[in-house]
């Protein structure tokens, strides 16, 4: 049987592929737009983290990496159904920076059980969790302002009040 915190920890490594997949897509597809700039410096912050969890997981252990893996890759693939991406400032814009929103939190709540975590298990001592707390949280906030300005220009958008974007 797996390594109940290596579970753990590929869940979240699954949920930064999905998180890496769709800002790049963001990034790419609203290039030269606040929408793919807000993404593509989300995306750096990301990958700098992601690599944290990759060096916990090298030091706790595998747990099934493909099934995690394939299970990202298939959320992403599916977000281009839900999450229509045409717009830089459309619902679709919205919804994607409210997922991403929620993945964050999800990375705080990691770094926040790792923080407690590493007091019985030296595996996952060693990275400043306070850090790495602050800096999800921030990264939360930036998406989450952005993410109410969009919904209240699409809002002033469906009245057919004029927007400022």
């Amino acid at each position: 049987m797996d390594d109940p915190l290596a579970i753990y920890l590929h869940d979240h490594l699954a949920g930064s592929s999905f998180a890496v997949e769709l800002l790049e897509k963001l990034a790419s597809e609203f290039s030269g737009t606040r929408s793919g700039e807000i993404a593509r410096q989300l995306l750096q912050q990301v990958q700098v983290d992601r690599k944290t969890l990759e060096e916990l997981i090298a030091k706790v252990g595998k747990a099934n990496p493909d099934i995690y893996d394939a299970l990202g890759w298939i959320a992403e693939r599916v977000s281009r159904i839900k999450l229509k991406h045409d717009d830089p400032t459309g619902i679709g814009a919205f919804e994607a920076f409210e997922t991403i929103g929620l993945g964050l939190l999800g990375k705080r709540a990691l770094w926040e059980a790792m923080q407690v975590w590493q007091e019985s298990d030296s595996r996952v001592a060693g990275p400043d969790y306070a850090d790495l707390l602050a800096r999800a949280e921030q990264q939360f906030q930036g998406v989450n302002h952005y993410r109410l300005e969009l919904i209240r220009g699409e809002l002033s958008t469906k009245r057919g009040d004029s927007v400022q974007p």
